[in-house]
């Protein structure tokens, strides 16, 4: 028997503890998985804190600070989560982690269950098989922090059922968030996007010469995005983004090479707030002629990426704004941003 308002939520680190307190502020009695003890008391002391700052900043009265609170609790293992409406899996990024993950679901979760995976590039589709239940699984892809950012990419798998994304959808609604339907695709949307226009910056400069800061002004100032591509490398994590772009350089070809920058950084160990290092970069620094070319670059390649992923039917070109909108804080979304500009959308240059 499932119950209805029950979440589950596997991977008790940053993201499951804030998606854990997303389901308790819903009204959801929710259970919170990790097989590691430390990892476990951690991530539910996390969850409980973002209550306790709302609390303390008036957001939240003690009665329902406490009652989010006690809506929390945690468990060691997959199978209590058998009486939950919805699970979501937020363990690391690793595929044969999450596989293991998909697997324990099948074995142990009702099949009236809703189950995602907070995956940001991972297939669906692989773990749909995995759970060995394809029709029924489906991405919720949370952006960091999950219990701030207004944007869910709901994905849908090779397989999976209107129903089922549609059940998605409503809970990312429940939960306070715009939810923006995606087609699976190496990156899926958001990440897909940004990647590009990032690594295409990160040649353009290193070719050219032009130092991150002065890029980063460029790009800050010239369109629509809220920083430019080395502050947010510095943020995202250099390594993560060398994988992430390696991988997709597999999927889609050299437009998503990382560069020689990139990788230099990483090997070097800067691998930006994380490590305390990184690109060095100065937020106050107004423009330069000399580095238009990065912002170009850069709005060019994200423009065209995001023209590929409407042609594609990853997502249709209002949420395909609206997601870089809500998910990178771009004032206004690629598409409609080329259209005031009169830019070409295939070409990733003329800016």
């Amino acid at each position: 028997m499932v119950e209805s308002g029950a979440l589950g939520v596997v991977g008790a680190g940053v993201m499951g503890s804030e998606i854990a307190f997303l389901g308790a502020a819903a009204g959801d009695h929710v259970t919170l998985v990790d097989t590691d003890p430390g990892a476990l008391a951690a991530g539910l002391d996390r969850a409980r804190a973002i209550a306790q700052r709302r609390l303390a900043k008036g957001r939240l009265t003690e009665d329902e600070a406490r009652g989010i609170e006690g809506r929390i609790r945690g468990a060691e293992s997959v199978s209590a989560l058998s009486d939950c409406a919805a699970v979501i899996e937020a363990v690391s990024e690793r595929m044969e982690v999450k596989l293991a993950v998909f697997e324990a679901f099948g074995e142990q979760l009702g099949a009236d269950t809703l189950v995602a995976s907070n995956t940001s590039g991972l297939s669906i589709t692989d773990l749909a098989q995995a759970a060995g239940r394809p029709q029924s699984v489906v991405g919720l892809h949370f952006f960091n922090p999950a219990s701030v950012m207004p944007l869910v990419e709901v994905i849908r798998g090779a397989q999976t059922t209107d129903a089922v994304v549609d059940r998605a959808v409503e809970l990312a609604k429940r939960y306070g968030k715009t939810p923006v339907r995606v087609r699976e695709c190496p990156g899926f949307l958001v990440n897909r996007v940004l990647v590009r226009a990032m690594v295409e910056a990160y040649r353009e400069a290193e070719s050219a010469g032009v130092d991150p800061t002065a890029a980063d002004a460029a790009v800050a100032h010239g369109g629509p995005a809220p920083m430019g591509p080395f502050a947010l490398g510095n943020l995202v994590g250099l390594d993560t983004l060398l994988s992430i772009s390696t991988q997709l350089e597999g999927a889609y070809g050299p437009r998503f090479s990382p560069g020689r920058l990139l990788a230099d950084m990483v090997e070097s160990g800067n691998l930006g707030a994380k490590s305390g290092g990184g690109f060095d970069v100065d937020p106050d620094a107004p423009p330069t002629k000399a580095a238009a070319p990065v912002s170009q670059r850069y709005y060019g390649a994200a423009i065209a990426e995001a023209a590929a992923c409407a042609r594609e039917q990853i997502a249709d070109r209002r949420d395909v704004d609206l997601a870089l909108q809500l998910g990178a804080g771009w004032e206004t979304g690629p598409l409609a941003w080329a259209a005031s500009q009169g830019i070409d959308e295939t070409d990733t240059a003329e800016v």
